[in-house]
């Protein structure tokens, strides 16, 4: 088992790789914390909780890390919310580190010679 496949549900990672820039969305504005969250029903919750006027103890509760955590090790993926920045959109595929690190190389190498032939 990966490093990353023990930390996140591969329902959540699935998701992210189906996520768009715009599947995100700014909460806890009210108590001055702003934060981008994926935009899943709890975010979503949280923000209608924050329309309302709801506490501050409220908010927490909606944006709780212990359900971020259940969402994690469980898959449900609305459960929990999660800090997210729009490069979601991004992400096409759940690679190991391994094959991450040689994509990176081959790329890296693409790169210097592109550059090296730019120079000659």
């Amino acid at each position: 088992m990966g490093l990353g496949e023990r930390f996140i549900h591969d329902n959540l990672k699935q998701a992210f790789v189906e996520a768009a820039e715009t599947d995100t969305t700014l909460a806890l504005r009210s108590v001055d914390n702003t934060h981008r969250f994926w935009n899943n029903k709890a975010a979503q919750n949280v923000i209608e909780l924050e329309a309302k006027g709801s506490p501050l103890f409220i908010l927490i509760q909606a944006a709780s890390g212990d359900k971020a955590q259940k969402m994690y090790d469980e898959g449900d993926i609305d459960l929990g919310v999660v800090s997210c920045g729009q490069g979601v959109g991004l992400v096409k595929d759940i690679p190991s580190a391994k094959e991450l690190l040689d994509r990176i190389m081959v790329e890296t190498e693409e790169v210097i010679s592109k550059l090296g032939k730019l120079s000659n």
